[in-house]
Formats: C-alpha cells, structure tokens, sequence
C-alpha cells in the first residue's frame, strides 16, 4: 500500500509546526512534527490499525484514526492507497471534524 498525504493534511501540518515554532521553540516544533508524521509509518503494512472515526460514520468512506500526542492522523483507505486526510487537534471542538 501507499502512504498518500493530501495537501490539507500537509498544510495542518506545516500550521501546527509554525505554531510551536514560534511560541514555543524549533525544538518542540520538529518534536511534534515527528511524532504526526512517525504515526502514519507502518500504515503501508498495517492500514487497519487505526480506529474508526465515529464522528464520520456518516460519510460513506471508512475514516479511521491514529493518535499522534493531541492530535489524530484522520485516513482512508481507497483500494491499495491510504490517503492521510487530515491532522486535527483534539483540544478544539470536536464538532469541526464533521465538516470534513
């Protein structure tokens, strides 16, 4: 399998990245960058491994999820491809995920 990012989930990441960049250090900026981007590692052997997304039951893709820290690596898996869709942080209202 692939392991396909999708702009929106590239540029959640960049945006938390710069965040913690600047409010925190470069240090915990790459720390959290890391982490994000390490969750998804196996998922080209693995692509089951995450839960399913109950807040997207609704959609008629399967979304499922891995937690990276306060974040959760949202994907889909299309055939032989997982499609990372988005990082979203936890902490916010969990509704926002819905509008996907």
């Amino acid at each position: 399998m692939n392991v396909i990012w999708t702009n929106e989930a590239l540029q959640e990441t960049k945006a938390i990245y710069n965040y913690y960049k600047f409010r925190a250090s470069i240090k915990v900026a790459e720390s959290i960058k890391r982490k994000i981007l390490s969750s998804t590692k196996n998922l080209n052997l693995h692509a089951r491994k995450g839960q399913t997304e109950v807040l997207l039951k609704h959609k008629i893709d399967e979304f499922r999820y891995l937690l990276a820290g306060n974040y959760k690596v949202i994907y889909k898996i299309v055939e032989k491809d997982v499609y990372i869709m988005k990082v979203f942080d936890c902490r916010r209202n969990p509704d926002l995920i819905i509008k996907m």
